[in-house]
């Protein structure tokens, strides 16, 4: 007993010293990128325009001073975007609609690449929000709940094929994970999140034709993120996530930047520092058996 209270002061006073795993001051808030830069090349969805970004200037101009000017050419739902409810459903919010509150929450991961490793078509179902809370209990109401099917490591580093499951413009081809409409409907039924987002290119997965998990949730005005980037960044819990998307009148969606904040406070202290907390405390018990 007295070496578990030995060994939990001694973690503390390190923790002090070193500071969280995030190497930010104790107290010190976190900031987590989770969008995609905006580039030539990027992925894009099949029959939607291709970004484009063009140099207008990049000199010194007659009037002596340095100027840049640039133009770019983008649908409306390219690279981390959100979908209003109107995206599918006729009548409803749309993008310069949706309240500011609506875009943030406590962020939320559900993690499903054990799932989805062997099956780019999986569909994220009940069961798997059931075993979430099972583990880190219920999911809070007006939180942004991210599903993280491991996709997102693919965006840039592996290109479009690998990610969509085709860079040609059929829609058939495509395969990647998604929320199975089942999934949807318990969230719809027993849950009130303000946004869910995803790190693949749809809230359906690829082969879905009738988009229903979008025509379940949107309804309910649950704001969708997709292409969501950087997820192996954000803990399971205890994030704030905002969702800021441009300003589109009359848009069904739009780019948004997508960021959370972790408070200090609560950030973990690192294994290494535990670790090397006991690894004090045995040689000091050494040493002291010896004296």
């Amino acid at each position: 007993m007295a070496n578990s209270t030995y060994t939990l002061l001694l973690i503390t006073a390190l923790c002090g010293l070193f500071g969280p795993s995030s190497g930010s001051l104790p107290g010190e808030p976190r900031m987590i990128e989770l969008t995609w830069r905006l580039e030539n090349g990027m992925p894009h969805w099949p029959g939607m325009v291709p970004y484009n970004f063009t140099i207008v200037d990049r000199n010194v101009i007659p009037d002596g001073f340095y100027l840049e000017l640039n133009n770019i050419y983008l649908a409306e739902h390219t690279g981390t975007h959100l979908d209003a409810p109107a995206h599918f459903i006729q009548g409803a919010w749309r993008l310069d609609q949706v309240p500011l509150q609506n875009l943030a929450g406590p962020g939320v991961v559900v993690d499903v690449r054990d799932k989805t490793r062997d099956n780019p078509d999986y569909e994220i179902g009940p069961q798997d929000f059931q075993d979430w809370e099972r583990e880190h209990g219920r999911i809070p109401d007006g939180s942004v709940l991210m599903l993280r099917t491991g996709w997102g490591e693919w965006y840039w580093e592996q290109g479009e094929t690998a990610y969509l499951g085709t860079d040609t413009g059929n829609t058939t081809l495509l395969h990647f994970p998604g929320l199975h409409p089942e999934g949807a409907q318990w969230l719809a039924d027993n849950r009130k999140m303000h946004v869910i987002g995803i790190d693949t290119g749809s809230m359906d997965n690829g082969q879905s034709v009738q988009k229903m998990s979008h025509r379940i949730l949107l309804p309910k005005r649950v704001i969708f993120i997709e292409n969501v980037g950087h997820l192996d960044q954000l803990p399971t819990t205890g994030s704030t996530v905002y969702a800021m998307p441009i300003l589109i009148g009359q848009g069904s969606g739009g780019p948004a930047r997508v960021f959370a904040i972790v408070d200090g406070r609560t950030s973990a202290c690192s294994p290494l520092t535990s670790t090397f907390a006991t690894v004090l405390l045995t040689l000091s018990s050494v040493i002291l058996n010896v004296i």
